[in-house]
């Protein structure tokens, strides 16, 4: 089956009703084997093809992927003709494909901000929420300019975006809600002679049918598991982003340009110009906003590094009070404190120079006074060695004739013996 033929028959539906009857042309006009013109196709794919304008010169456009994007530029996002959650071959480019395109722009340094174009009756249900969440939580700004139509899924994508433009006060805004639109093609079938058998596993009570139900007339299953409560999340999206939404506004009607702002699902009407200068405004602002933040994150890093330093308790620094001019202080402070310290370590590598002389002299000294010790104790054994006689005079004592010198053990001896 056409690709696009089985995306059409297999999906639910956000989509304005004014826009489902082509399907019904379309659809005939597949199943009879006929074909999209080429040329069309072409200008389909064109007309959704991304790309960045330069925040210095608006009139200079580049590809998403060109590397040489300048800084501050604007990302011009398409969303035009039926939604769909692939790529198609008739041109618009699928959900996911976008979704991958807003993460590149939110990884961009060079791109602040993004403008989504949109003229758009609606689509598949499937993946819309997942790109409007993208939208609302994008880190940069994002802003919708309606050039047409901006009806049912269309209108979810939109909802999460900074400020909704429209180009004219003929652009029609709304169709909140959810639809399924079928044609049952048994009886086409039937009559060529073609004959249907459908039966489940003896388990698979429940297999299809909720969508048998509708087939026999009967809505109140798909309706109320299906439908309800895809319309359930899409209200609370609108709710939340458009808090000034009118309960009138979520019944499904469209509105024009005028009676969509007094409805609050619209903030302005204007040109493309003034919608491209709003979200450069936004873009420059949030960009003010990083580098503060980043300034923030440096002074952060710098005050705890202070107040590490002159041993500020918790209570301190937040009596502290750190305006530009106290900063500015305790830079100088700082700054006194390092050349202080540079001389103190060059006066302590000076007395470290002087000391490891000083010990190395010591050092010397003494190995010289142990040389000394040394050599006197070799010359005390030297002695030692030598047997020496020397009178005593001591040890003399005068006998009967001086002349004669009497050792004091002679005499005494001489005593002893009687002599």
């Amino acid at each position: 089956m056409n690709r696009l033929l089985n995306e059409i028959l297999s999906s639910v539906w956000l989509i304005d009703n004014e826009r489902s009857a082509y399907y019904a042309s379309l659809i005939h006009t597949l199943f009879n084997g006929g074909c999209i013109n080429q040329g069309d196709l072409s200008i389909e794919r064109a007309k959704s093809r991304s790309f960045a304008l330069s925040g210095s010169s608006p009139d200079q456009s580049f590809g998403l992927k060109d590397e040489s994007i300048p800084a501050g530029s604007i990302a011009v996002i398409p969303i035009r003709s039926e939604i769909m959650k692939y790529d198609q071959e008739c041109g618009p480019r699928g959900t996911m494909s976008i979704m991958d395109e807003i993460d590149a722009v939110n990884s961009n340094p060079n791109i602040s901000g993004m403008l989504l174009l949109i003229d758009s009756p609606g689509g598949q249900v499937s993946a819309t929420d997942l790109l409007a969440d993208k939208v609302k939580s994008s880190p940069k700004p994002v802003v919708s300019f309606v050039e047409g139509l901006c009806a049912s899924a269309a209108l979810w994508i939109a909802a999460g975006s900074d400020r909704i433009f429209a180009s004219s006060d003929l652009d029609r805004i709304g169709s909140i809600g959810v639809m399924l639109a079928f044609a049952d093609l048994k009886p086409y079938y039937e009559k060529l002679g073609v004959k249907f058998h459908e039966f489940t596993a003896t388990l698979s009570t429940d297999k299809n049918k909720d969508f048998n139900d509708v087939l026999s007339g009967n809505y109140d299953g798909y309706r109320t598991e299906v439908l309800d409560k895809i319309n359930e999340k899409f209200i609370a999206h609108i709710r939340e982003c458009r808090p000034a939404v009118s309960e009138d506004a979520l019944s499904g009607k469209m509105f024009f340009a005028q009676d969509a702002i007094a409805a609050g699902l619209l903030d302005e009407i204007g040109s493309f110009q003034s919608a491209l200068a709003y979200t450069a405004n936004l873009a420059m602002q949030y960009s003010n906003v990083q580098s503060k933040h980043n300034d923030t994150m440096k002074f952060s890093a710098k005050w705890n590094t202070l107040r590490t330093f002159f041993g500020f308790t918790g209570d301190q620094a937040e009596a502290e009070e750190m305006t530009a001019e106290r900063i500015g202080q305790l830079d100088q402070e700082m700054a006194a404190l390092k050349s202080r310290n540079e001389d103190l370590d060059a006066s302590l590598q000076k007395e470290s120079s002087a000391k490891k002389q000083a010990l190395d002299h010591l050092a010397a000294e003494q190995q010289a006074h142990n040389s000394t010790r040394k050599e006197l104790a070799d010359l005390k054994a030297e002695d030692a060695k030598a047997e020496t006689i020397a009178d005593k005079a001591a040890d003399k004592i005068t006998g009967e004739n001086p002349a004669k010198a009497v050792y004091g053990h002679d005499k005494l001896a001489e005593q002893f013996l009687g002599k």
